[in-house]
């Protein structure tokens, strides 16, 4: 499928989608560390690299298990977007987990402002519009 024949989100979807999955992580973290801190006395001072190690695992695997299971997280469904390869197909492992990784490089958030996001050029990947059934992975090999 040729990227001129989908639906390309605009860039306040996708500014839409990470202020949503942002508030989600943060409210998940939150909670989180309301019962870790308070139960087993975790967060303190002195865990700060600890908890900001968790933050950054947490934050990979929330976009990698949506991604890979669903084409979405919690704020592409809201938004009716969905995440597909260059050929409008179900991403590959390899992909999502590239797309997962290329999100904790710093300013990757602010990539799309200049055109295709870091983490969606880097996995090859796209975002596009509408609730559509994707096809089954592809068979053709993703770099």
């Amino acid at each position: 499928m040729n990227n001129d024949k989908m639906n390309i989100a605009d860039k306040g979807t996708r500014v839409g989608n990470f202020i949503i999955d942002s508030s989600i992580i943060f409210v998940l973290i939150l909670i989180q560390a309301v019962i870790l801190g308070g139960m087993l006395d975790v967060i303190t001072n002195d865990n700060l690299p600890f908890e900001g190690i968790y933050f950054f695992v947490f934050y990979f695997f929330y976009y990698f298990l949506f991604e890979y299971f669903f084409g979405k997280t919690p704020g592409k469904y809201l938004t009716k977007t969905i995440v597909v390869n260059c050929h409008g197909a179900q991403p590959s492992f390899k992909a999502v987990l590239m797309r997962s990784i290329a999100r904790l490089i710093p300013y990757d958030y602010f990539s799309f402002i200049f055109g295709q996001g870091l983490h969606d050029f880097i996995s090859n990947t796209i975002v596009i519009t509408g609730h559509h059934k994707i096809k089954a992975k592809s068979s053709v090999a993703e770099t």
